[in-house]
């Protein structure tokens, strides 16, 4: 171990191989971050073979020689024929043969699946009672991380640094369908094809010009021997880090990190190949029909991370657009001249590039989308104005501040912390900006500010100009003739037995009580829940006040109108804004089915004019035409395309399958009615709503009586308030027979499935078995679904099936399935999900993880400060009398797997299964789906309110 700083709870070292270790104590928090990054992503992959650092984050999790190996040996020579048999592939130009050798490779895999686990280092984090077990890759890194109790990281430790020994890429030939089904994910997604048009464009002849998951021809033509190669040139331990942050104290697992990860071989780390930075010069245009509503993007020079200018330009950026609604893009969509406007950087390792984002309004009256020369030119207008030097100093003290807030805000979370941790150790910087992040900011001077807009904001930059359309399909995957693998059952690794069987670290872990919040009455009905936050002089409030859209349906028009609203006879909206943005305060208004939310964030030694202020909003909010038609717009213009917009289509599908006719989408306002919104009635619904009892959610550092005293004084609470019958509880459909719901659409790469049926009313001393039963068939990696449909069988990328639970008891509970895959797969992707729901498979051996991992669950997934109060009412309406680790743990330690099979039994198997559909028909056999019952085609009317039409 190698010397290192320590400074508010950071600890920072390294081991004698090279792997630094960043360490944020923080004995507040119930459970530990745990991270591994490695400084490798896409922009590394080879040329010829794009995607690898994507590929590697997915068989990473595969095991090593000694994870998931019950015969190493014998494996060993399995493997290596197979990495030989992909070079051999790789090489061959034969279709016929290339077919040949698949298959080949495929019984070489089915042989080595017979001697080992790939699923088993999931299995052993879920045995730590660890959540959140993923990875993600992206241009400059790769990511490793999960959360974990403090009282088992010994264990994490040695399992984690275990997995970057001797790494074992099992499963490959199916990992690479599961990526297959990943790339046809993003490629149905219209925000995911214009992000990679806009990458393509912006860092033309730069690595970042390409997909992270790789071009599509390189997924087809894969070597497994360059994946080990990538991996053993780039995960060094010079070139990775560790990072753990929570309640875990670095003096005492130091010893450990070094004995487990001080394990990893030394060795050095490949020169990072650094292109040459391609300035944009001059105007270009690109045209695209991409997605289904119109847009413009421009795109200017930026600067790298870790660039003197990089918070100097962010601040620049936020004169445009902030959280707190008060730069000049903000106003442009406040005034109604544009539907929405963002500005943001792309700050990556080795360039950047700073983005502005315009979207036309949409006229109701023309039934048309406004040209998208308007929005390039009003974002230009914008920019022009910021190299002026046309703002306040106000602004730019208020975009400090809300920065400020928002760092402090990051350190009440464990992974927002880790994610800042890691930025620090991918981009080099030093490891004091972090600490200092505030002065940093507060440093930059309104010259830093007019010197970056001048550098940057130019007249070099690129604009994308996309009209309304459909990105190209012609990369389809076909299905492979692959055989499936059935891993052997009931067996361990030595490691693992091994490993389970070391001793747990004696921590203790405070648990939650629901005497921690404080509870008054105001007025008649209405109720102040505050939560002690001593650390922090940031507040945060909820208003929730008792009714919503499901009794009032034009409650969600008036509260999206709020947060660009002013305040009659005072304040226009841009100077609401302002005036709360000087204050250090943001506040935004959204509802719900069965709630009305005002969501306020700000410095407490300004609460009161905070409040105040907002209430005068409350009370005589002032409302704007121009804001209306925008409104309108944006809701009819995304009407309009919605046949065009699988998203759309995909979500209304979803809810037709759980509430027929009684779907949020078939029960929204009509288009008619949506036209005919009025200012009058949008005002009168605010009053309304803000007439019935309240919820009012306090964190703060006050104390409570002042609290109370400020807030019953300065909020808009009414006397004699109605009472709430919220939560609104909508009652899933029945079901009386097998039935399938088509919904054909030709241009999709992947169907998305459904699976309903509706069961028994909720009652929360149900919640074990029913957390138990949803762990063991559709938890995470471990889970019967995701194990048979993705790891087994490579059928999708996504899979799940679990119970839902209403808020309330006395309601109906219901089961939902999903899953992600490829049209010519969707056949024998539902009869293997069907065939799980019918006649579960039965693997007792896993029972013991489940009841550890659950109780450990319990014990420290603790709510955060600022949540507390909302989770515990939560839990009460639910019919918890206490926080429920005291009453769930002695059950779960109950359990036993006949438990789990008679709550199948009872609940799952046999009942009528409702599935849907949205695929595409030409490479879906419609008749085949006679199979799975009845089947209904649907049309984009039965999925709409089809009354008093506009489209």
């Amino acid at each position: 171990m190698t010397g290192g700083i320590q400074a508010q709870g950071l600890k920072a070292f390294k081991l004698k191989n090279g792997l630094s270790i960043f360490i944020w104590e923080d004995p507040s928090q119930s459970d530990v971050y745990g991270a591994v990054g490695v400084r490798a992503g896409s922009v590394d992959d080879p040329q010829e073979y794009t995607g690898l650092a994507h590929y590697l984050e997915h068989v990473m999790f595969k095991g090593t020689s000694q994870i998931g190996a019950l015969d190493w040996e014998r494996e060993k020579d399995l493997y290596a024929q197979i990495i030989t048999k992909y070079d051999e592939m790789a090489e061959e130009a034969d279709p016929g043969r290339k077919e040949e050798i698949n298959k080949e490779i495929n019984r070489l895999t089915i042989e080595a699946g017979k001697i080992s686990l790939p699923t088993e280092y999931s299995n052993l984090i879920e045995h730590l009672g660890g959540t959140g077990l993923n990875a993600g890759t992206i241009y400059d890194y790769t990511v490793y991380y999960n959360t974990f109790p403090p009282f088992q990281i010994n264990k994490w430790l040695a399992i984690s640094s275990e997995r970057f020994i001797d790494p074992v890429f099992r499963n490959f030939q199916s990992e690479l369908e599961t990526v297959y089904e990943e790339y046809n994910m993003y490629k149905d997604r219209p925000a995911s094809v214009i992000n990679e048009f806009l990458f393509d464009k912006a860092f033309e002849g730069h690595p970042y010009a390409r997909p992270v998951i790789g071009w599509g021809e390189h997924l087809k033509n894969p070597r497994l021997s360059k994946l080990i190669e990538f991996y053993n040139s780039w995960y060094i331990p010079e070139n990775m880090v560790l990072i753990l942050v929570g309640n875990v104290d670095a003096q005492q697992v130091s010893r450990q990190i070094s004995a487990t990860f001080g394990r990893l071989k030394a060795g050095e780390v490949p020169e990072h190949v650094h292109y040459a930075v391609t300035p944009i010069k001059g105007r270009k245009t690109y045209s695209t029909k991409i997605s289904p509503q119109p847009s413009v993007i421009l795109a200017f020079n930026g600067v790298a991370a870790g660039h003197p200018d990089e918070i100097p330009l962010e601040i620049c950026l936020k004169l445009l657009h902030n959280n707190t609604s008060t730069g000049l893009l903000n106003k442009l969509t406040m005034d109604g001249d544009l539907m929405a406007a963002y500005a943001y950087p792309l700050t990556l390792r080795q360039q950047g590039r700073v983005v502005l984002q315009g979207y036309p309004l949409y006229d109701e009256n023309q039934k048309r989308f406004a040209s998208n020369k308007s929005v390039e030119r009003r974002l230009l207008s914008s920019v022009e104005k910021i190299r002026n030097g046309e703002f306040e100093d106000w602004l730019i003290e208020s975009i400090k501040m809300e920065m400020c807030r928002e760092y402090d805000l990051g350190l009440e979370t464990n992974e927002r912390i880790g994610r800042m941790l890691l930025d620090a150790f991918i981009n080099e910087r030093e490891l004091d900006d972090i600490l200092e992040y505030k002065e940093i900011v507060k440093n930059v001077s309104i010259e830093d500010i007019q010197r970056v807009a001048a550098t940057y904001l130019t007249n070099d930059y690129l604009v994308i100009n996309n009209e309304r359309g459909k990105p190209d399909r012609k990369d389809r995957m076909q299905k492979p003739d692959y055989d499936p693998i059935v891993p052997p059952v009931g067996q361990s690794s030595l490691y693992s037995q091994q490993l389970k069987a070391l001793p747990m670290n004696q921590i203790e872990v405070e648990q939650p009580s629901f005497d921690e919040v404080q509870i008054k009455t105001i007025n008649e009905r209405s109720r102040l829940y505050y939560t002690p936050n001593p650390e922090s002089e940031i507040f945060s409030l909820r208003i929730k006040y008792g009714v919503g859209t499901d009794k009032m349906p034009k409650l969600g028009f008036a509260a999206s109108l709020m947060n660009d609203a002013g305040v009659m006879g005072q304040y226009e909206p841009h100077e609401f804004k302002s005036a709360l943005s000087q204050l250090g305060a943001t506040y935004s208004v959204f509802a719900t089915d069965s709630y009305l939310y005002i969501d306020v964030k700000g410095y407490e030694v300004n609460l009161e004019e905070v409040c105040q202020l907002i209430t005068r909003q409350i009370l005589m909010p002032k409302l704007d035409e121009k804001q209306l038609r925008s409104l309108k717009g944006s809701e009819l213009g995304g009407r309009s395309t919605r046949k065009d917009n699988l998203t759309a289509l995909t979500r209304a599908l979803s809810e037709y399958v759980i509430y027929q006719n009684n779907s949020s989408y078939i029960n929204a306002l009509t288009d008619k009615e949506v036209y005919e919104l009025q200012i009058s009635e949008l005002t009168g619904e605010i009053n309304r709503a803000s007439h019935y009892e309240a919820e009012i959610h306090y964190v703060g550092s006050l104390d409570f009586e002042t609290v109370y005293d400020k807030l019953s004084n300065s909020l808009p609470l009414i006397a004699n308030e109605l009472p709430t019958t919220s939560p609104e509880v909508r009652e899933p459909a029945t079901v009386t027979e097998h039935t399938v719901y088509f919904f054909p659409y030709t241009d999709a790469l992947q169907s998305n499935i459904y699976f309903y049926f509706p069961m028994d009313n909720y009652d929360h001393t149900q919640d074990v078995i029913i957390e138990a039963f949803a762990q063991y068939f559709g938890g995470g990696f471990n889970g019967l679904v995701l194990n048979e449909i993705r790891e087994k069988n490579s059928m999708a990328y996504t899979a799940y099936g679990l119970v839902r639970r209403p808020p309330v008891p006395v309601k109906k509970n219901y089961f939902m399935g999903y899953m992600g895959t490829q049209n010519d797969k969707a056949i024998d992707a539902i009869r293997l999900y069907k065939q799980l729901l019918s006649d579960m498979p039965e693997y007792p051996e896993r029972m013991d993880n489940i009841k550890s991992y659950m109780s450990q669950l319990l014990l420290t997934d603790n709510p955060s400060v600022r949540n507390k109060s909302q989770v515990y009412e939560v839990l009460k309406k639910r019919g918890y009398q206490s926080y429920p680790s005291e009453v769930n743990v002695p059950e779960i330690d109950a359990l036993n797997f006949e438990d789990i099979v008679n709550f199948y039994k009872q609940n799952i198997q046999g009942k009528p299964l409702v599935i849907g559909i949205i695929g595409n028909p030409k490479d879906i056999d419609v008749d085949a789906l006679k199979e799975f019952g009845k089947v209904v085609r649907l049309d984009i009317r039965k999925l709409f309110n089809d009354k008093d039409r506009m489209f």
